[in-house]
């Protein structure tokens, strides 16, 4: 029986990623009134992102019932929340 730890089969060599060369640094263009990156085109991540929304979650009663324990709980109600996630 062979002493080695088993994911030492499977291990490869893996290249060493360097952050300077692979991150585009970005301007804002007044021209074009949006991100631009230093080739020249469109940031992306800034013209799809979405501003968040206010979206308000009306307070409802939770009904009532027996627990996993089997003892009874009874409705209770739950407060109206306001959520300002984006996409919501």
């Amino acid at each position: 029986m062979n002493k080695k730890p088993f994911l030492l089969n499977f291990r490869k060599e893996v290249p060493l990623f360097d952050s300077d060369e692979a991150l585009e640094e970005d301007k804002y263009s007044e021209s074009m009134q949006m991100s631009v990156l230093t080739s020249g085109d469109l940031n992306w991540n800034t013209v799809y992102r979405r501003r968040p929304t206010s979206c308000y979650t009306a307070s409802h009663r939770i009904k009532g019932g027996y627990t996993a324990s089997g003892k009874w709980r009874g409705s209770r109600l739950s407060k109206g929340r306001r959520d300002r996630r984006v996409g919501r």
